[in-house]
């Protein structure tokens, strides 16, 4: 197998562990929303990440946002 072709499949691969993560997470009624952040934003997130408080940006972005609109309408 050459270079190229074990590249090829392990993007196919990666492809294939994607689609799956995507398709588990619709089935729990789950939307994908793409936001963009100010670097201050992201530097807060990332220093709560790295103090343990939170295990990823997803969430601590969900945690922020449930707070923002869940908390607010109850």
């Amino acid at each position: 197998m050459t270079a190229e072709e074990r590249l090829a499949e392990l993007k196919a691969a990666d492809i294939r562990r994607q689609t799956r993560r995507r398709e588990a997470l619709k089935q729990k009624g789950m939307t994908q929303q793409n936001v963009w952040l100010k670097p201050s934003v992201k530097a807060v997130i990332d220093q709560a990440i790295q103090n343990g408080r939170f295990k990823s940006r997803t969430e601590a972005i969900e945690w922020a946002l449930a707070s923002a609109f869940e908390e607010k309408t109850a």
